[in-house]
């Protein structure tokens, strides 16, 4: 496994080693220090009961493992009387030791009702004499017992100590970065090989399946990974749009540029039809609704959108008699129940003005109604007329763009073929909702409108 400079392996290796170094040094010191100060501490115990065993007159309860000594306390031995005395007490007790002595020390503090410790070691034995001197009553006492020389032992033990410390921690080191390599570095390798792979748009999902921080990981990247793709789709399926509306743009505006040429060439050879101009015109009209309209297509996605509220009513009236003035033999009826709504007016209005133009467009009988009601939080407005019907398939692609669903009835109503996609793409920015459907020689787009817009 080779280490990379500064990746998470080599780091993670050498703080665990930084951690098992301070650990090894921990327990030394506690061999050295910590243990020694323990060991004499136990040993000392069961002298220090004995004490108080005899303090509280139950000295029969002693164990017969600790020497017991009780000397008159009336007369002032000296040091040298008093260790010659205890230790022939202890010769008859079977304990001969190689060191031991009573100073003054030991004395002063006795007399003056002190307990008082001693540890006689003992450096031709094995074992060491622990001691404690106190008065009670009219008696010295010594309360003692044979340890084991604690030196003596740990020079042997401590290597073994030592080399099982060290052994059992390298084991510990190995097994962590084992488990460590397994469950952290291969599943954060796996997902950085996955990374990779949505960056060269390869969406495979990772495998990783544990139930951790890194499988939520793991998650949420196959999560995002899905979402990329699904963008992905989306944009090309927006390119073949694109190239479908460059070719029908191109078409569209193919089209009046060819027959403008037609009637000016036609003028200039001297061919006189005062219908030229009237067709020159038309033509020019008809590109400039398609650009009007190619403009509020593109563009309108860009819009800041502000909302107000206002008055549906009103603003349908005010669509409706710029129709009219554009044709007067249409008979447009207008029957709406009074609301406002909250949205925006200027887009709200692309949207009624291709709707009705559109319906005027395909009329059969140069009639169109509108009806608008409020339907509890929604505003609903259909525009109705009378149209041949289409085939499932012409019906199915209206709402795309360039797309009509036959020649327009009414030659001075311009057709484009983007009116109805304006429609879909900008009720979507203003909330609402469009539907088309066509029922009994009737053709019927219905909108349904917010009337009180949601907090994004």
């Amino acid at each position: 496994m080779s280490l990379r400079k500064n990746s998470l392996t080599r780091v993670f290796i050498q703080r665990v080693a930084i951690i098992f170094a301070l650990i090894l040094l921990v327990l030394t010191l506690f061999y050295r220090w910590g243990f020694p100060t323990y060991y004499y501490w136990k040993m000392e115990q069961p002298v220090k009961e004995a004490q108080k065993l005899i303090q509280n007159g139950k000295e029969k309860e002693i164990s017969d493992e600790l020497v017991v000594i009780a000397l008159d306390n009336s007369g002032t031995p000296s040091e040298e009387e008093l260790t010659n005395d205890i230790t022939f007490r202890l010769s008859k007790e079977g304990i001969a030791l190689h060191r031991f002595w009573v100073d003054k020390s030991t004395i002063r503090g006795v007399q003056q009702g002190q307990s008082v410790q001693r540890l006689y070691n003992q450096t031709r034995q094995r074992n060491d004499f622990y001691t404690v001197f106190f008065s009670e009553g009219n008696q010295f006492y010594l309360v003692g017992t044979s340890i084991p020389d604690f030196q003596a032992a740990v020079r042997t033990l401590f290597p073994i100590l030592i080399a099982a410390t060290v052994l059992l921690l390298l084991l510990l080191f190995a097994l962590i970065i084992l488990l460590v390599r397994n469950q952290i570095i291969q599943p954060i390798r796996r997902l950085e090989q996955t990374t990779r792979n949505i960056s060269k748009l390869n969406f495979t999902d990772s495998d990783n399946q544990e139930e951790n921080e890194l499988g939520q990981l793991s998650q949420s990247i196959n999560q995002m990974k899905r979402s990329l793709q699904q963008h992905e789709m989306e944009m090309l399926e927006r390119n073949d749009q694109l190239k479908a509306f460059s070719s029908n743009l191109a078409h569209e505006l193919k089209t009046p540029l060819s027959i403008m040429q037609l009637l000016v060439d036609g003028e200039q050879m001297g061919l006189e039809n005062p219908a030229f101009l009237e067709d020159i015109d038309q033509q020019l009209l008809n590109m400039n609704a398609l650009v009007t309209n190619l403009l509020a297509y593109s563009q309108q996605m860009k819009e800041t959108i502000q909302f107000e509220r206002i008055n549906i009513s009103s603003l349908l009236e005010k669509e409706v008699a710029q129709e009219r003035l554009i044709d007067q033999t249409f008979q447009i009826d207008l029957k709406t129940e009074a609301c406002e709504l909250e949205t925006n007016p200027q887009l709200l209005s692309i949207v009624l003005t291709n709707l009705l133009t559109n319906s005027m467009k395909y009329s059969l009988d140069k009639q169109v109604k509108i009806t608008g009601n409020k339907q509890e939080s929604q505003y609903q407005i259909m525009f109705e007329n009378r149209a041949n019907p289409l085939s499932q398939q012409q019906f199915s692609h209206l709402k795309e763009p360039f797309v009509v669903g036959e020649k327009s009835r009414n030659s001075h109503l311009s057709g484009t073929g983007l009116g109805l996609s304006i429609v879909e793409q900008t009720l979507r920015l203003i909330g609402g909702e469009f539907t088309l459907r066509q029922e009994n020689h009737s053709f019927l787009a219905t909108i349904v409108l917010p009337i009180q817009q949601t907090a994004q």
